[in-house]
């Protein structure tokens, strides 16, 4: 998983750097400036405690439609000496720089303190959140604590099983620690600001489960998650069969492992030891580094697409926020897993990504899943042979019902030179549909195709059906 201490290698010479963001800024972008369309549904992980530049990287995050940011500052930093805390000037500007652009910001209070024998001392951490609580309460509107407490030593401090699955049945140490400094946390900040969000977790899911079965407080708003995908967004590495329930002790998703099931049981978790059930995916992205042989592990079409089937599916099942990791490459090195997450080159070029996750913003910003009645269902020619996971088919409405999208696609991985499946889609509507698109997120391609439309009327409900092709390609079908 990727390593939030990663030093960026910055541009250095100054005239290459205002090149490439020249150059960035004349490409095609879709939205100007002051036509942006947030969805603040959706956020992006950034390293401006780790070099990068406000200057040049915020006004592309503001370009790009979403509502937050997500970025780390050190305790250690916070509070150099017990009980004296200040923030410096470098974080001062690129939290300033954030708010002035619109944006939203996550910012996790991150890794120990040397000053206390304790390197997490439950009592000084939780006074030195509340204190950058009330100092930012203006600035930051959540405050995550800690980052993935099974990494960056904190399990190595407390101990026990990364999934906390310990084997003789008790709860892994570090869980325990974590659950503790968590609601201390929570409580302080509360206290001091009733209004700053306050979201904690982010461990592998078998052991944020066990931290929610010990019990959260009231405080805590947001549980975190960090939901990197197999080798599609729609399945993740917890599936509900004899090998993970031995290594883990407990099922986190369905027997196919789908991300939708485990936020599904995320919820049923909380809701079971009374926790909040607003869920945080707070870090999950695909890497597009090249492999030995110069060729890509992943191509950049394939990310945008992937990036796109998570936030779509994220949007649908009513995750509170989702934010990709991460905004830019974190290096030059090609051939580094870890450097090659962005959504744009470390020269600040785009990717596909960043285009895709502009569209799918614009679409889908003020829409929320329509109600179980009103949900379109998709048929695939029958000739066709479905696989394991089928497709996917979501549906969302404007606040005033004028405007229904549905998005779609097939559960698989991307292959350039596939045949898209025939595809029908029944979608409900009120009154009479005056025009339906197709938008491919990817390519940027609408079409008007109301002449393609049939109506069916019964006395249960109206539904108009549309012939659609189907791929791993996710679309939208718009009705106005």
């Amino acid at each position: 998983m990727p390593s939030l201490i990663l030093k960026n290698r910055l541009i250095r010479d100054a005239s290459v750097t205002i090149t490439c963001l020249i150059v960035f800024l004349t490409l095609p972008l879709t939205l100007h400036a002051d036509e942006t369309i947030r969805d603040d549904r959706v956020g992006v992980c950034t390293h401006f405690s780790q070099n990068w530049s406000p200057e040049l990287v915020i006004p592309l995050i503001a370009k790009s439609g979403v509502g937050w940011i997500r970025d780390d500052f050190n305790w250690s930093s916070l509070e150099p000496t017990p009980g004296n805390y200040h923030i410096p000037a470098e974080t001062k500007s690129w939290i300033q720089a954030a708010r002035t652009a619109g944006l939203k910001i996550d910012l996790i209070l991150a890794y120990g303190n040397g000053a206390y024998a304790d390197h997490y001392d439950t009592a000084a951490y939780a006074k030195a959140a509340g204190w950058l609580a009330h100092e930012l309460a203006n600035e930051v509107q959540a405050i995550e604590v800690l980052n993935e407490p099974n990494n960056f030593g904190f399990r190595d401090t407390y101990g026990g099983q990364w999934n906390g699955n310990e084997r003789n049945g008790s709860v892994s140490p570090y869980l325990q620690k974590y659950v503790q400094i968590l609601n201390a946390a929570a409580k302080e900040i509360k206290s001091t600001d009733a209004k700053m969000m306050v979201i904690g977790l982010g461990a592998p899911p078998p052991a944020s489960f066990r931290m929610i079965a010990l019990g959260l407080v009231p405080q805590v708003d947001g549980l975190t998650d960090h939901p990197y995908g197999r080798d599609i967004p729609e399945v993740v590495p917890y599936a509900n069969n004899p090998y993970y329930l031995l290594r883990d002790g407990i099922a986190t998703a369905d027997g196919n492992g789908t991300f939708a099931s485990q936020v599904s049981m995320f919820r049923a978790q909380a809701k079971k030891y009374g926790a909040t059930e607003k869920l945080w995916d707070t870090e999950w992205g695909y890497s597009t580094e090249r492999s030995k042989s110069g060729a890509p592990v992943m191509s950049e079409e394939t990310q945008a697409v992937y990036i796109l089937r998570r936030l779509l599916e994220s949007e649908a099942t009513g995750v509170e926020h989702t934010f990709a990791y991460d905004f830019k490459d974190d290096g030059a090195d090609a051939y580094s897993h870890e450097q090659n997450f962005g959504l744009i080159h470390n020269d600040l070029s785009a990717k596909p990504a960043y285009f895709a996750l502009q569209r799918v913003t614009k679409a889908l910003a003020g829409m929320s899943p329509a109600a179980r009645a009103k949900q379109a269902t998709l048929e695939v020619d029958p000739a066709v042979k479905a696989g394991q996971l089928g497709s996917r088919c979501y549906t969302s409405s404007s606040s005033d019902g004028a405007t229904t999208v549905v998005a779609f696609w097939d559960v698989k991985q991307l292959d350039p030179n596939a045949k898209p499946t025939n595809a029908t889609i029944a979608v409900p509507v009120t009154g009479e549909a005056r025009h339906v698109f197709l938008y491919d997120l990817l390519s940027d391609n609408q079409t008007e195709i109301s002449d393609k439309v049939s109506q069916n009327v019964s006395n249960r409900d109206r539904r108009i059906s549309v012939p659609v092709s189907l791929s791993a390609v996710p679309q939208l079908l718009i009705v106005r």
